[in-house]
């Protein structure tokens, strides 16, 4: 049976998503500004497509600062901040659900108990109720992404390792003396690394809109630093005078969030066993 060949909206995906990544590694290489240099004689400036100084394409914020080089120090700071916290996520989720998974009885309980306590509390939440309490820091802030959305893996891992050890490859496995976490590592966990990569897929975009969203209410990323949420921020006083402050990171919000799930949805459909059993 012939693989489907990827629809032209998951190539152009693909595609923004590789652009962004290029702008983001490689764009202070472009950037003509320094992202902290302030131009105060041409504050509030258009775009130079609608009239502005060719030297700022994509115009100025309200103390002068190019957008160009703003956007780009705010996409480097946001997607750095997505990945740590996905990769905390899902490495701590992946674990739990391996423990719990592994000792059943008492402790499969209370772990999944955490886990359903997790989830019936909106996120939102607990990191505003933190982030008050302890006060806002670059690395309890990327330690709040990294707990969002974690009991989804350790779920999934759980579910994953249950049904796959009771197979007879992993009985078998076991039969001939193999170690638990031999058997975790060598064995299983190839084998629900799958759909795991398709929940990270799923889980990216959702933390990138939760630290935009953080950093937009002004409890997430501080100056001097800067994200794409805080200077969609910066700009809701101004949308009727400048609306470009908050368009252009918002329409990069909207894109990359976009081509991140689209490539995600596709990813789960080719690598989802029990999909491709449904449609076979």
């Amino acid at each position: 049976m012939m693989k489907s060949r990827p629809s032209i909206i998951v190539i152009l995906a693909a595609l923004v998503l590789v652009a962004v990544l290029i702008v983001a590694l490689l764009g202070n290489v472009f950037t003509g500004h320094a992202v902290t240099s302030q131009d105060l004689l041409n504050r509030l400036k258009p775009p130079a497509f609608l009239g502005g100084p060719e030297k700022y394409p994509l115009g100025t914020d309200r103390i002068g600062r190019d957008m160009v080089a703003r956007l780009v120090a705010g996409l480097q700071m946001s997607l750095s901040v997505a990945l740590a916290g996905t990769l905390i996520g899902a490495v701590f989720g992946t674990l739990i659900g391996f423990i719990a998974a592994h000792f059943r009885g008492w402790v499969e309980e209370t772990l999944m108990m955490i886990v359903d306590f997790q989830a019936s509390l909106p996120f939102i939440l607990i990191a505003l109720t933190l982030l008050a309490f302890f006060g806002n820091s670059m690395t309890l802030f990327v330690i709040l992404m990294g707990l969002f959305g974690w009991e989804t893996y350790a779920r999934l891992a759980r579910g994953v390792v249950l049904s796959a050890s009771s197979q007879p490859y992993a009985r078998a496995v076991v039969a001939l003396g193999a170690h638990p976490l031999q058997l975790y590592v060598k064995h299983i966990l190839p084998n629900v690394a799958a759909a795991l990569i398709v929940q990270v897929t799923l889980t990216f975009p959702q933390i990138i809109l939760l630290e935009t969203s953080l950093s937009f209410l002004g409890l997430g990323i501080q100056p001097p630093n800067t994200s794409l949420g805080q200077i969609l921020g910066d700009g809701r006083d101004y949308l009727s005078t400048a609306w470009w402050i908050s368009v252009w990171p918002g329409v990069l919000i909207f894109v990359i969030t976009l081509s991140m799930s689209i490539l995600g949805d596709a990813l789960r459909d080719r690598l989802d066993p029990m999909l491709k059993t449904r449609k076979s």
